[in-house]
């Protein structure tokens, strides 16, 4: 199977805008709250970094994650495609091996 590695780039990049979006208004909204539940999923106790979200850090973030998460995605399918032989054509049968083939 081949990947369109541009589309699969695009798609992810896309999900990291609405991941990053989601991220950013749960911030906004409970920055107490959210820094404690993700403090929780790695472990550590976050309280004590600074949360400072304002218009230019959100659009510079959003930026910085959908480009570079479409670019990562992009990489990864076309070295997929690399990998599988999905990128390249299969050879043709000669003449002789589709003669000699039953019908």
């Amino acid at each position: 199977m081949r990947l369109n590695a541009r589309a699969f780039g695009l798609a992810a990049g896309a999900t990291a805008a609405v991941l990053f979006t989601a991220c950013s208004l749960a911030v906004a909204v409970a920055p107490t709250a959210t820094t404690a539940f993700f403090g929780h999923l790695i472990h550590m106790d976050l309280s004590g970094l600074p949360r400072t979200l304002t218009f230019s850090s959100f659009i510079g973030g959003l930026f910085a994650w959908t480009l570079g998460t479409a670019l990562a995605f992009g990489l990864a399918a076309a070295i997929y495609n690399r990998l599988t032989g999905a990128g390249f054509a299969a050879p043709a049968a000669t003449r002789h091996e589709a003669a000699a083939r039953p019908a």
